[in-house]
C-alpha cells in the first residue's frame, strides 16, 4: 500500500480544517436584538452538523474547558490515505477494506514541546484514547499519529489543547486496562465476578422468593425439546424483489438466537443459585447443540442471531467449565473464537467513530463482552477484544446522550438498548470498580423516563417504532425496576411502584433483568418514595432536544401533557426529521403525534413518509421535508417551568436543505428512489424557524412560529392524529383556519392565525402508502394493521418571512370561542377563556408574543410588547429574552431566559 507522506497528510489535514471551519465548526454567530446593546439573547448556529455520523474533527481542542478531569481523546480515523467514511453493521454501505491497516498512538503533556508530565500511549488499532488518570488543573496539549501496519513511519497531527478546571479535581477516574485485565485473572466462573462472589450469591438468594420462582421455572425448562435450525415464523416472499426477500428471510429468523440461547443462560443461572448439577448438565446438552449449528447458516448467521448464540456459548463455557472434557473445551473455544473474531474484526477503526452503530451498542457488544470474559484467559485474542470494548465504553457511553439522561432516537428504540445499558454497566463496573450508575447521565435517566413516558400516560410519539409503545410496556417496566437496584432516587421508586400497581401482570414470571436483580438482591430493601407533584412541571433535555411540559406529572393519565422536539443529533439512526415537531397527549392518550408505521428501516413508506417531516406536527417549506441525516438538526434554546404557564423554544433553522448524508443517499438508492422535489426533498432556502410553544392552565397549547427563507416560500404547518379523526370547520376569515379532533376524551379544537390568507387541507392518506409487507408485529406478537390516519395541513401564500399563531384547546367540556380584540398592522390581540394573547404576525415586523392570564396572575413575554404586570412595568434585562412573571403569594416570581447551548456545542467544537 502507498504510504501517505507527511506533506500530503498535512495538506489533507489543512483541507479538512478549512472545510470544518466553513461547514462543521461551531462558529457561533451571535444575533443581537435590534433594541439592545447588552449581552445577546439569541444564538445562531452555523455548523453544518453538530454530531457527525463518524468523527470528522478531533476532541478536545481550541482551549475548551472540558467537564471532567480525565477526558477521552477522540480524532478522525484514517485508512492510510483518506478519512474513514460512514459504515455500520447491517448496512449495505460496503466496509472500507483498509480500516485494519492502521495503528495509532497519542502524546499528552502540559507544555507545547511535550517535555512536562508527558504521557505516551502504546500502539493501538482504534481512534479513541480515554485518559484513565486524573490531570492537574490547567492547560494540556495533545497530538495523535498514525502509521501503516508494518511501517515505523509515523504521521503526526497538529497540536491541540484543552483546559482542566480545578473543580473537577476530585472526580473518580476509571482505572487503566491493565488493572481491568488483572481483575479477570483466575479460575472460572469469571462472569459477574462469580469466582469471588459465587458463594455469597448462592447464600444471599437462598430465601429470595424470586429465586425460588425462577428455579421452578428452570425445572420446566429442562423438559423442552432441543431446538432445530428453522424459522421463527414463515412469511410468503411471492412477488417480492431481491432486497425485500432478503429482509423477509432475516425477519423469519429474527429472534432465533435468543430462543435457543436464553435457555442456556437461564439454566446456568439456576445452577449457580442451587448448585444442582442437573441444571448445568442440561445447559451443556443445549449448548453443545447450538455449538454445532452452522455459523454461516440462515438461523445463526446474522449479527443479532449469531451474537445471541455467542453469548449463550460464553455463558456455558464459563459456568460449566468443570463439566467439559478437553475435546469439548476445544470445541467451545474454537466456535466462540470464530464467532467473536467475526464481530471484532469489523469494530476497530470504525465502530468507535460512529455516532451510534445501533446493532452493536444495542446488542452485539453485550454478546461479545460476555463471550470475551468467558474465554479471557484461554483465548489469546480475547485480551485485545476486552481492551477495545473497555476503551470504547470509557470514551463513548452513553452514545446517544451526554449528561441530561435523554436518548436521541425516542422511546421506541431506546428500549432496545436497555439490556446492554444494565448489564454492561454492571460488567464494566465489576472490572473497574467504577459505579457507572452514578454517571450524570444515569442519575438523570429516571427523570427522562418519568417526563417522557409517565405512569399510565402516553409516550412522546416520535422516532422509529414509537407506535409499539403508546403506553408503558413490559420492557420499560422491567428496566425502570432494575434501575432502582442501583440508583437512589425516590421519584424513580414512585414511578416503579405505580407501574407495579397499575400493571401487576408485568411482574409475574421471569424476565431479562432477573440476573441483575439476583446479583444486587437485598432482602427488605428500603425504597423511599416521593411523588413527582413537587417536581417542576417542565423539564428540558437539551442534549437530545426534548422539552416535556405537564399539567400534573403524577396524574398524566388524567391531565394534559405536551412535548417539543428539536434534536442536535438531527435525523440520525432511528431518529426522524422531526425538528420543532410537537406532541399533545391528554388523559394518557396521544391526540397529536407522529404518524405512519415502522415496517423496515428504509422502505418506501419509511423514507418518503414515516421518517420525514411530512409525518410530524412541524412545518414544511414548499411541501419539502427537513433533511434526513445528522445535517438536518435542531436544538432547544430555552425552556421555563411555571405554575400556570409552561414554555419551550425549538430552533430548526438548520434542518432544511438537500440530503447530504451518503449513508441515507445509499438507502434511497437501494430502493431505486430519488430524494427529489417530487418525493418531498430539496432545498427551500429556509434560514430561520424558531417555534415558541406554551402550555397554559385550562387546557390550552399556544404555538408561535418565526419563519424566514432566502426566497418566497409556501409554509405549511401540519397537524397529525394517529388515533383520531380531524374535521375541518368553516371560517369567514381566510387568515384564520379552524378544525376539530373527534375523540372519546372531550373536546379538541385548533385555530391557526396568520396575517394573510391561508388554505387548509384535511385528509386521511399518507404521502407514501403504508404496507406491512414484512409482517412486523406489535408488542403482543400480533401482526400490525397499518390503518389510515388523519392529517391537516394549513398553507400560506409564498412569503420570505412569515409567522403562524396556533391555539389548541383540549378540554373535558366545550372549548372556548376565540375573540379577536384587535389587529393593528399584524399585531393580533386575541382572547380565549381567561387568557389574553398578543402576537405579531407581520413577518416584516420584529417578532413578539405576550400571553397573560388574569385569573391565575401570570404573564409570558417575548419581544418588544410593553410588559405590564400587577400594576408595574417590567423591562427585560436582555432584550430578546423570554420572560415569565407569576404571583407566588404576595410576591412576583420572575424568570428570564436566553438561549443556552447543548453540551455538544459547548465542548465538541473545532
Amino acid at each position: 500500500m502507498e504510504t501517505l507522506s507527511y506533506q500530503d497528510y498535512k495538506s489533507d489535514e489543512k483541507k479538512r480544517i478549512m472545510i470544518k471551519k466553513k461547514i462543521i465548526a461551531l462558529l457561533l454567530l451571535i444575533t443581537f436584538n435590534a433594541f439592545s446593546q447588552q449581552e445577546p439573547a439569541t444564538i445562531k448556529l452555523n455548523a453544518e452538523k453538530l454530531h457527525s455520523r463518524v468523527r470528522e474533527w478531533p476532541y478536545p481542542i481550541n482551549g475548551i474547558t472540558v467537564p471532567t478531569n480525565a477526558p477521552a481523546l477522540l480524532w478522525p480515523a484514517t485508512n492510510g490515505k483518506t478519512m474513514v467514511k460512514p459504515m455500520e453493521s447491517g448496512s449495505a454501505v460496503p466496509e472500507d477494506p483498509n480500516i485494519g491497516n492502521v495503528r495509532y498512538k497519542v502524546m499528552l503533556a502540559s507544555d507545547k514541546k511535550f517535555t512536562k508530565e508527558l504521557l505516551t500511549s502504546s500502539e493501538q488499532r482504534w481512534a479513541v484514547y480515554p485518559l484513565h488518570q486524573s490531570l492537574k488543573p490547567g492547560k494540556w496539549y495533545w497530538k495523535y499519529a498514525y502509521a501503516l501496519k508494518g511501517s515505523n513511519q509515523w504521521t503526526w497531527s497538529t497540536v491541540y489543547d484543552f483546559v482542566i478546571d480545578a473543580k473537577y479535581s476530585n472526580e473518580k477516574v476509571s482505572p487503566p486496562i491493565t488493572e481491568v485485565l488483572k481483575r479477570n485473572q483466575g479460575s472460572h466462573p469469571l462472569l459477574w465476578d462469580m469466582n469471588r462472589i459465587g458463594e455469597d450469591f448462592y447464600k444471599n438468594n437462598l430465601e429470595n422468593p424470586e429465586a425460588k420462582t425462577f428455579i421452578a421455572f428452570a425445572e420446566k425448562l429442562m423438559l423442552a425439546p432441543l431446538p432445530t435450525e428453522k424459522p421463527q415464523r414463515v412469511i410468503d416472499t411471492t412477488g417480492k424483489n431481491a432486497l425485500e426477500k432478503k429482509l423477509i428471510i432475516e425477519r423469519m429468523y429474527h429472534g432465533f438466537g435468543d430462543a435457543v440461547g436464553t435457555p442456556v443462560r437461564n439454566l446456568c443461572i439456576a445452577y449457580q443459585l442451587t448448585k444442582d448439577k442437573r441444571f448445568i448438565l442440561d445447559a451443556k446438552r443445549r449448548a453443545l447443540n447450538i455449538a454445532n449449528m452452522d455459523p454461516d447458516g440462515l438461523a445463526t448467521g446474522d449479527d443479532f442471531t449469531s451474537g445471541a448464540v455467542l453469548e449463550a456459548l460464553g455463558w456455558f463455557y464459563d459456568a460449566g467449565y468443570d463439566f467439559l472434557n478437553p475435546q469439548e473445551k476445544e470445541l467451545f473455544k474454537n466456535i466462540i473464537t470464530l464467532r467473536a473474531q467475526r464481530v471484532y474484526n469489523h469494530l476497530p477503526n470504525r465502530f468507535e467513530l460512529h455516532v451510534s452503530d445501533n446493532h452493536v451498542w444495542q446488542i452485539t457488544m453485550r454478546n461479545l463482552a460476555i463471550a470475551t470474559v468467558a474465554v479471557i484467559n484461554d483465548v489469546p485474542e480475547a485480551k485485545e477484544w476486552l481492551t477495545y470494548m473497555y476503551e470504547v465504553w470509557s470514551a463513548r457511553f452513553p452514545v446517544l446522550g451526554t449528561t441530561d439522561g435523554g436518548w436521541h432516537e425516542g422511546n421506541g428504540y431506546f428500549r432496545v438498548n436497555f439490556k446492554s445499558i444494565i448489564y454492561l454497566s454492571q460488567m464494566f463496573g465489576d472490572f473497574s470498580g467504577v459505579d457507572y450508575f452514578k454517571l450524570p447521565w444515569m442519575q438523570n435517566l429516571p427523570y427522562y423516563m418519568l417526563y417522557t413516558h409517565p405512569n399510565d400516560g402516553a409516550s412522546t410519539a416520535i422516532g422509529d417504532m414509537w407506535e409499539n409503545i403508546p403506553y408503558i410496556v413490559k420492557g420499560e417496566a422491567w428496566f425502570a425496576d432494575a434501575l432502582t437496584y442501583k440508583i437512589d432516587n425516590p421519584y424513580l421508586n414512585w414511578y416503579v411502584d405505580r407501574i407495579k400497581k397499575d400493571h401487576p401482570d408485568y411482574f409475574r414470571g421471569t424476565d431479562d433483568y432477573l440476573l441483575f436483580r439476583l446479583l444486587n438482591f437485598k432482602p427488605n430493601r428500603n425504597l423511599p418514595v416521593s411523588s413527582p407533584t413537587d417536581l417542576p412541571k417542565t423539564r428540558k433535555f437539551g442534549d437530545v432536544g426534548v422539552i416535556a411540559m405537564h399539567e400534573d406529572l403524577a396524574k398524566a393519565d388524567k391531565t394534559l401533557s405536551s412535548y417539543l422536539f428539536s434534536s442536535p443529533f438531527g435525523a440520525s439512526g432511528h431518529g426522524h426529521a422531526s425538528q420543532n415537531a410537537f406532541t399533545v397527549n391528554f388523559k394518557g392518550k396521544v391526540i397529536f403525534g407522529g404518524t405512519g408505521y415502522y415496517s423496515n428501516f428504509s422502505d418506501k413508506h419509511n423514507l418518503l413518509y414515516y421518517r420525514t417531516s411530512k409525518a410530524y406536527n412541524t412545518i414544511l417549506a414548499d411541501s419539502l421535508s427537513q433533511k434526513i441525516g445528522e445535517e438536518g438538526y435542531g436544538w432547544t434554546p430555552r425552556a421555563i417551568s411555571g405554575q400556570h404557564i409552561q414554555y419551550a423554544l425549538g430552533d430548526a433553522s438548520n434542518a432544511y436543505g438537500e440530503i447530504k448524508s451518503e449513508f441515507w443517499l445509499n438507502r434511497f438508492n437501494q430502493i431505486n428512489v430519488v430524494p427529489n422535489k417530487e418525493n418531498g426533498y430539496g432545498d427551500p432556502g429556509v434560514t430561520l424557524y424558531r417555534r415558541h410553544m406554551l402550555q397554559l392552565d385550562g387546557g390550552y397549547i399556544v404555538l408561535y412560529d418565526e419563519l424566514e427563507a432566502k426566497k418566497p416560500v409556501k409554509w405549511t404547518t401540519q397537524f397529525h392524529c394517529p388515533y383520531y379523526t380531524i374535521e375541518a370547520q368553516n371560517t369567514e376569515n381566510a387568515s384564520q383556519q379552524n378544525f376539530t379532533v373527534k375523540t372519546d376524551l372531550g373536546s379538541v379544537t385548533a385555530s391557526v392565525f396568520a396575517n394573510s390568507p391561508l388554505n387548509m387541507k384535511v385528509h386521511n392518506k399518507f404521502f407514501e402508502a403504508a404496507v406491512n409487507w414484512n409482517k412486523v408485529t406489535n408488542d403482543t406478537g400480533e401482526i400490525k394493521d397499518f390503518k389510515d390516519q388523519w392529517h391537516a395541513g394549513i398553507t400560506s401564500e409564498s412569503k420570505p418571512k412569515f409567522r403562524y399563531l396556533t391555539i389548541i384547546q383540549v378540554k373535558d367540556g366545550k372549548t372556548e370561542v376565540i375573540k379577536t380584540v384587535s389587529n393593528v398592522d399584524g399585531l393580533y390581540n386575541l382572547q380565549v377563556g381567561d387568557w389574553e394573547i398578543q402576537a405579531q404576525l407581520n413577518g416584516e415586523k420584529p417578532a413578539a408574543l405576550q400571553v397573560a392570564g388574569k385569573a391565575v396572575k401570570s404573564l409570558f413575554n417575548y419581544g418588544g410588547i410593553s410588559i405590564k404586570f400587577q400594576g408595574k412595568t417590567y423591562i427585560p434585562k436582555v432584550m430578546g429574552s423570554s420572560i415569565l412573571l407569576e404571583m407566588e403569594g404576595s410576591k412576583v416570581n420572575k424568570q428570564e431566559v436566553v438561549d443556552e447551548l447543548p453540551d455538544v456545542a459547548k465542548y465538541d467544537k473545532n
